[in-house]
């Protein structure tokens, strides 16, 4: 059965989390995606999650800084319907394979590019990482409650927002070809998808800016939110405590914690007395057994979870959870270097037009031949362009 973007043809010159990750989703809908890596292949190769990033595409080879690599690139453009870089800003065009350059070439391509930072941006011009726009976007101080201080994350919130971006600016930006005969550029960044995670606390712009922390902290009263995760007898347990006012005293009463108090109140409290009620919770969690005390609270109506280790769910300690399986949540994929893996499966479910996964990351170059021989090209000429792979 044909995928969704069937016959649309993708170049995919991305490195890193955002870039690859949202290709990935044009891929296992039916895009024809073909890596472009330098000879050697993409430095992100050693990271754990490039085998699930790069699946289901093709690989070439190409040095584009040889005036052979990028007349090889520009035959690849002119026929392509996208093209997806993650360079900073200036370095496509230094290439001579920008936009301008591209677009006269080939006046349907769709050029997404998606930075570290965007162009016109203070720091456009230097080098960016995920970790390093947590630090420029102020993600780091939106995590109070575990030490004084901003916060690492270790979940890339700027790639994984940037990586939604990227495949909604490009296939919207095929509908509109599809009215007007024409590609664009479709341009976003690590920093604006870090920011779709600010959602929540766009409205404390409002406020004075000496109110924004004393803002940020009443918002999360200490007992709530990311303290709502507590340590029971035989593991972690995470109630919600944000359905409501009077659902507080509920769990409080299956807890045997005389605290008579509920959430719209606990917030206003002195910070020594939300401590005293908050230890008094914590040793009531700590006195319980989970699968108990979940099944107590459900009865009850409480949402309450569990909190297990993300290698249980996958297969870490056995087989895959099987509602996991079920639904096509997790497959297996054997990997050219890794052997047998358990992937994230399509996330994406089309009735009509399903998607599927098209096989694990290829080896660098691994397509050469088939891909330059439609194009014409002898194994000699390949090879002073690709590096030698094939």
């Amino acid at each position: 059965m044909a995928g969704a973007l069937d016959g649309v043809r993708v170049l995919d010159l991305s490195w890193g989390i955002a870039g690859s990750l949202g290709v990935l989703f044009l891929a296992e809908q039916g895009a024809d995606v073909i890596k472009v890596e330098p000879p050697g292949g993409d430095p992100f190769r050693s990271y754990d999650g490039y085998a699930v990033w790069n699946r289901s595409r093709r690989s070439v080879t190409i040095d584009l800084k040889q005036p052979a690599g990028t007349d090889a690139f520009r035959k690849l453009a002119a026929d392509a319907d996208v093209l997806m870089e993650t360079f900073r800003p200036g370095v496509m065009d230094r290439l001579g394979i920008g936009f301008d350059a591209l677009h006269e070439l080939n006046p349907r391509l769709i050029y997404g590019s998606c930075p570290a930072y965007p162009e016109g941006h203070r720091l456009a011009g230097k080098p960016g990482y995920d970790a390093l726009v947590q630090a420029a976007s102020g993600q780091q101080w939106e995590q109070p409650g575990w030490r004084l201080g901003p916060i690492f994350l270790h979940m890339p919130m700027p790639s994984m927002g940037a990586m939604f971006l990227v495949p909604t600016g490009l296939i919207t930006a095929l509908i509109v070809r599809e009215q007007t005969g024409r590609g664009q550029h479709v341009r976003t960044s690590l920093l604006q998808g870090a920011f779709l995670y600010t959602t929540q606390i766009w409205t404390w712009a409002t406020k004075a800016p000496g109110d924004f922390w004393t803002t940020m902290s009443k918002s999360y009263p200490a007992g709530s939110h990311q303290q709502m995760i507590f340590e029971v007898s035989d593991g972690w347990v995470h109630p919600s405590m944000m359905s409501g006012l009077t659902p507080l005293k509920s769990q409080d009463e299956l807890l045997g914690v005389d605290a008579s108090v509920d959430i719209a109140t606990f917030g206003t409290l002195p910070p020594e007395q939300r401590e005293a009620i908050t230890n008094m919770r914590t040793s009531a969690y700590l006195s319980a057994k989970r699968d108990e005390l979940v099944a107590s609270f459900q009865a009850n109506n409480h949402a309450i979870e569990p909190i297990v280790p993300m290698g249980d769910q996958l297969g870490g300690s056995g087989a895959p959870h099987p509602q996991l399986v079920a639904n096509g949540m997790v497959v297996e994929i054997d990997d050219p270097d890794l052997g047998r893996t358990t992937q994230v499966g399509v996330p994406i479910h089309m009735m009509a037009t399903p998607g599927a996964i098209k096989g694990p990351r290829p080896r660098p170059g691994q397509h050469n031949e088939e891909v330059f021989g439609e194009l014409g090209y002898s194994e000699s000429e390949m090879a002073s362009f690709t590096g030698g792979g094939s």
